[in-house]
């Protein structure tokens, strides 16, 4: 019987969301309150987003080569860097500079963690282990929308130096949950998974997959949708007669809704291919994209999450199943973490810019912005994600 890892890695799950609930998504609130200006929080936002998307695919080269258990030590040790970083701000009195660094450093690590928590699924499972991706991924959300719920009350209430010290007990959970997996130098693929070819650099990576990773280029702008207005949600409501705690509600609904379909993603998965899942999740960011727009009240913005259940959590578990058929298993590390990179890119860009046309333009500017964004992206997907490379070609053909 296979060893069933489903349990330990379900609760990695949810400290890591539970914790991205309050330092991600509340981002925005605490730094605002911290007497950042918007462009500032925006450029900050966007570094620690682009720091993580340049260094996700080189960590992903070294776990590749390395192999065996280099992905626990690297989850441990960058949990425990983000924790550090968090944990220094509320402490010290600090210089605005110093204190941004140190924030940037925070989502940086905890960031650049998330294509190293998908791989360690993928590694798993083709040794003989079973972990259910979709059960922690759903629980995980689970535990976002909860943090996100409590979150936004406390931040309105008592302010947001709680969050912090939340998200610093929930790091340091996540970092003891890793070290329990049996270890992977001990364990073989199995002879279904076994590796057909050698793992290749970067460059190689590029080229051997170049449908692949033009697909990623969709992906990325769906993120910068996703990021501008989410971080910004508390900007779209406050004309609406909102504040945190309606950012909080927003959060929860969104990640409620999204929940079940995580769950249940294998069932989604028999009925509907991978491919259709990333154009449908295309055309629900666009949609949502024109209701933000179009909204007049709290309420709207409530009943538009309703859109979670096909947007992001379509494009959320597909990433790693399309990742897993369009890779080979020697450069999977690699292939989760260009797509998640693509993602961080995306998040970067849309936390800049809506910084930047929030503080330079409007609130109706970023959001007609977000339109054009989204309907780019869902181009870009329908136009490649049906392509497949030479690699893949080959293997199918034998």
């Amino acid at each position: 019987m296979k060893k069933d890892l489903t349990l330990r890695y379900t609760l990695q799950q949810m400290a890591y969301w539970a914790a991205a609930a309050g330092v991600m998504s509340f981002a925005t609130a605490y730094l605002l309150a911290k007497d950042f200006p918007a462009s500032q929080v925006g450029v900050l936002l966007a570094s620690g987003n682009l720091l993580s998307c340049l260094m996700q695919p080189i960590l992903a080269e070294r776990a590749d080569r390395a192999g065996g258990d280099i992905l626990k030590k690297l989850i441990v040790g960058m949990s425990l860097l983000s924790a550090l970083c968090f944990a220094l701000l509320p402490l010290l009195p600090l210089p605005r500079f110093v204190f941004g660094l140190l924030y940037l450093m925070g989502v940086f690590f905890l960031d650049a963690m998330l294509p190293l928590l998908n791989a360690i699924s993928v590694a798993y499972n083709h040794c003989g282990c079973r972990i259910n991706y979709g059960l922690g991924r759903g629980i995980g959300s689970f535990a976002f929308s909860i943090a996100a719920l409590v979150i936004g009350k406390v931040i309105a209430a008592w302010g947001a130096d709680w969050m912090i010290a939340l998200a610093v007990a929930l790091l340091l959970a996540h970092a003891a949950a890793t070290p329990g997996y049996p270890s992977l130098g001990a364990m073989r693929p199995t002879a279904e998974e076994a590796t057909r070819t050698e793992c290749c650099s970067l460059p190689v990576f590029f080229s051997r997959y170049r449908w692949y990773c033009a697909s990623l280029f969709g992906v990325a702008l769906l993120a910068m949708f996703h990021a501008m207005t989410e971080n910004y949600l508390i900007e779209t409501v406050k004309p609406l007669g909102g504040d945190s705690g309606s950012v909080g509600v927003a959060l929860f609904i969104a990640t409620l809704i999204e929940m079940p379909v995580l769950i249940r993603f294998d069932q989604v998965r028999r009925r509907i291919a991978d491919t259709w899942l990333l154009k449908i999740a295309g055309i629900s960011f666009l949609i949502k994209a024109v209701l933000f727009l179009l909204a007049g009240s709290v309420a709207e913005i409530y009943l538009l999450q309703l859109l979670q259940a096909t947007s992001y959590a379509f494009l959320s578990p597909t990433q790693l199943y399309y990742a897993s058929h369009r890779v080979a298993p020697a450069d999977m590390v690699k292939g989760q973490a260009c797509i998640t990179a693509s993602y961080a890119l995306g998040c970067a860009l849309g936390n800049f810019a809506g910084g930047q046309l929030l503080h330079f333009f409007s609130l109706r500017v970023m959001l007609w912005s977000g339109v054009g964004i989204a309907l780019a992206g869902t181009v870009i997907l329908f136009l490649t994600v049906e392509h497949r490379d030479e690699w893949i070609c080959r293997e199918a053909a034998k």
